[in-house]
């Protein structure tokens, strides 16, 4: 496994400082109160602590979408995250809708704004986990995962920085992986002709406002020229039958469709969690516990190796050898092998890598994010890593959704993950741990303490239009 290098420079941020907000005192707390000046920690474990926390004020930039930090486009994007009539029939009976009934199903269906993390607690495979994957027109073969925080799923730092999306580094950039809702036939079931024309139709004055450079022409209107459904997807012979220029002129309207979610994803942030609070001097924001938690992650428990930066997590992927348990979530694939299929759709498959950070839909061509990328041989089974913030939260976990609870996830880390063999992918990143009892419950006790405030509630809100 790779290690990490850290500067063993000391700040002494653990003071306590004035105005800290402390976390409430449990029966627990009160009892380790004699262990507390046992707690401390080393410099070297400071130095590592310092390099998790807090949230950065800045967020990463995309020079490949100049509208990224757009007021109007995140204004636009917002919007068309509650618009359901971008999706076609339903495929699968649910709580959305009757199969064949269409405008049934929006982006906020499944990363749901009442929980304040945006994931799904809706969907229920009518297994023992419910939730374990994603139900949209059909059933999907992926947990649903948090919206808040994404903007920092960044491997690097500045305009060269990779934006790997999704588990499995679906997209190289936040606006090319928004496009693939509204096409896929078990999520939304659409497609670009249907997606450009509810945009002409209903958020015209919005979309132009957002992209002066980019009006939408009047010749939408023409369901001759532009037919109400069609891409390289769906309704095929419709896409085909269109000419090129008219071909492009949808797919701008696709593109900046996604550009406009990324603009909005941007502003669902989360800060301030209670080790945010630690590691800048509230000394008493983490229990006892927790603390002892820190070390183990840091230490013993090697989860720092891949879950850095103060998103914890490298973006950058690893195979950790996970068995695909369909008893636990039925509607998982066994052959999904990770980011060795991305490569294909970002770098091969033409009606999806024209879209990629180096193609004519970019904003800057010239950053090197696929730099020796396309070129190099990928294995199956490996994964990016997740952020932890807010998991304690986000439940159930790991790609398929086939856990339940921080429990098992630690304690299929602390195995090792499964056996060789049972698993798609080559030598795992992660081996046993052994870790005590009592040391996963201080992890426990520490992952829970990475849940910050709320995105703010005006993000929440559905503005789309009637």
């Amino acid at each position: 496994m790779r290690r990490m290098q850290y500067s063993l420079l000391f700040v002494p941020i653990f003071a306590l400082a004035a105005g800290c907000a402390v976390q409430q005192t449990t029966p627990e707390d009160v009892e380790e109160s004699s262990e507390a000046l046992s707690e401390g920690f080393s410099p070297a474990q400071m130095a590592v602590l310092s390099t998790l926390g807090p949230v950065p004020d800045e967020l990463p930039v995309d020079t490949t979408n100049k509208y990224a930090d757009s007021p109007a486009a995140a204004k636009l994007g917002q919007m068309i995250f509650f618009e359901k009539r971008l999706s076609g029939p339903i495929l699968v009976p649910s709580s959305l809708g009757n199969v064949g009934e269409e405008n049934k199903i929006s982006c906020s269906d499944c990363h749901m704004p009442s929980t304040k993390w945006l994931y799904d607690v809706r969907s229920d495979n009518g297994g023992p986990i419910p939730n374990a994957t994603a139900l949209g027109a059909g059933w999907f073969i992926r947990n649903v995962s948090t919206l808040v925080n994404t903007v920092f799923y960044v491997n690097g730092h500045g305009r060269d920085a990779k934006h790997w999306r999704a588990n499995e580094g679906f997209s190289d950039s936040e606006w090319f992986d928004a496009q693939a809702e509204p096409e896929t036939n078990v999520i939304f079931n659409g497609s670009r002709l249907r997606l450009a024309h509810v945009i002409f139709d209903h958020y015209k004055k919005e979309y132009n406002q957002a992209f002066p450079e980019w009006p939408l022409p009047a010749a939408l209107s023409n369901l001759t020229r532009f037919p109400a459904n069609g891409s390289p997807f769906a309704d095929v012979d419709n896409w085909n039958g269109m000419t090129a220029g008219d071909q492009d002129i949808v797919n701008r309207i696709f593109v900046n469709y996604g550009k406009a979610v990324e603009a909005y994803l941007r502003t669902l942030v989360s800060r301030n969690a209670p080790f945010d609070r630690f590691v800048e001097g509230c000394n008493d924001a983490i229990s006892n516990s927790a603390k002892r938690g820190a070390k183990v992650f840091i230490g013993k428990g090697e989860c720092v190796h891949c879950h850095n930066t103060p998103h914890f997590s490298d973006t950058d992927f690893h195979t950790i050898g996970m068995k695909v348990d369909l008893d636990l979530s039925p509607f998982s694939l066994l052959e999904d092998s990770g980011q060795d299929y991305s490569q294909f759709r970002i770098c091969v498959d033409p009606p999806q890598s024209i879209f990629n950070v180096n193609g004519v839909y970019s904003d800057d061509r010239t950053t090197h994010r696929l730099d020796g990328f396309c070129e190099s041989t990928i294995g199956p089974g490996r994964w990016r890593t997740r952020s932890l913030r807010h998991v304690a939260e986000t439940g159930p976990y790991m790609r398929n959704g086939q856990m339940k609870t921080l429990e098992d996830v630690i304690d299929f880390y602390d195995r090792g993950g499964d056996p060789d063999g049972t698993f798609l992918g080559g030598a795992k990143d992660i081996h046993p741990l052994h870790l005590s009892a009592n040391e996963k419950k201080d992890l426990k006790a520490f992952l829970q303490t990475l849940t910050g405030e709320a995105p703010p509630a005006e993000r929440l809100v559905d503005t789309h239009k009637p």
